[in-house]
């Protein structure tokens, strides 16, 4: 008898011992994720990209803290914005209402930022007529927005969101490139965190020209 119960209470102690070390095991996975998450946004923010092979992952591409309510209440934020272009000048964002709109926020240090923005000039070209309007937000020194466009000419309109993301109105993802895409209706459509390809914009673009 005390045998048997010895074994009962040895098991028990092995069982709770057990799931001690599963929680332990599961805290640490989670601690490792944030982790690798947080750097990787570190990365495309700060450093203006990846190393050749890294990825951005679903988690970062869709933010999960961004819920259907908070997308729309990001679009409605952006749509108040009065913002100066590159020559002083003030633009409201709700001049482009009506229209299908890609509100893009990127900077002039900011290598993928760069990569995509003649995709954006070509769609934008490709698109003007049917009510595709583009918008680039520069999170930067505005001498520095300025003297990249003299040597990057960009189609599209270009407009000053100030010094850094943290402090950039309508932004809510503190990373970029960054880009929100908007339907006629003023309703969200789709968001973006990294380098937006044709293969994958153009397509979004024909589905909202067609609604």
């Amino acid at each position: 008898m005390a045998a048997r119960a010895g074994r009962r209470k040895g098991g028990k102690g092995a069982a709770a011992m057990n799931q001690r070390r599963a929680l332990w095991v599961a805290v640490v996975a989670g601690v490792l994720t944030v982790a690798t998450v947080a750097l990787l946004a570190y990365r495309v923010l700060v450093l203006g990209g990846l190393p050749p092979g890294d990825t951005i992952p679903d988690s970062l591409r869709s933010p999960p803290q961004l819920s259907p309510e908070a997308a729309q209440a990001e679009v409605d934020a952006i749509m108040t914005l009065t913002l100066d272009d590159l020559d002083g000048r003030p633009q409201a964002m709700a001049q482009w209402r009506g229209k299908i709109l890609v509100v893009n926020y990127w900077a002039s240090w900011c290598k993928p930022c760069v990569e995509e923005m003649p995709v954006f000039s070509r769609l934008y070209s490709r698109y003007a007529a049917q009510g595709v309007q583009f918008v680039g937000i520069g999170i930067d020194e505005v001498d520095k927005l300025r003297s990249f466009v003299k040597a990057t000419p960009v189609s599209y309109p270009l407009l000053l969101g100030g010094k850094n993301a943290g402090e950039t109105p309508g932004l809510q993802v503190k990373a970029l490139p960054y880009t929100v895409v908007i339907g006629r209706d003023g309703r969200f459509a789709s968001s973006r965190l990294g380098r937006l390809d044709e293969a994958t914009l153009e397509p979004m673009l024909k589905e909202l020209i067609g609604k």
